[in-house]
């Protein structure tokens, strides 16, 4: 199994949890869509995740690794203090944008195009 992208697929569902958490607890019905809508948007990145976790192991995706823990805290912290919709969206685009980095990076050493 492919331990960095093993590392990433839990790290994606701890946050997609924390959507969901958050979605339970706002009565902002703005908030609320826009949380559904990028529990949509990580629940894809796990899906892509999953089809690569026994794909090959790279010196290249441990090395775009690097940068998903500090964007899964800043994701972490936005979630936690967020109050509106668009707030949700900044932190999640900037979480995914990483993520999806280093999915493209498997999908390449995959072959996978």
């Amino acid at each position: 199994m492919n331990e960095d992208i093993k590392a990433l697929h839990t790290l994606l569902l701890e946050q997609h949890n924390a959507l969901f958490e958050k979605l339970g607890t706002t009565t902002n019905a703005e908030l609320a869509k826009q949380l559904v809508l990028e529990m949509r948007e990580v629940l894809h990145r796990i899906d892509m995740a999953q089809n690569l976790l026994f794909k090959q192991q790279t010196q290249a995706l441990t090395k775009a690794m690097a940068g998903v823990a500090s964007a899964d805290q800043e994701l972490t912290k936005a979630i936690k203090q967020a109050q509106h919709a668009a707030e949700i969206l900044k932190g999640v685009s900037k979480f995914l944008a990483v993520v999806d980095k280093v999915l493209d990076v498997a999908k390449l050493a995959a072959g996978v195009v």
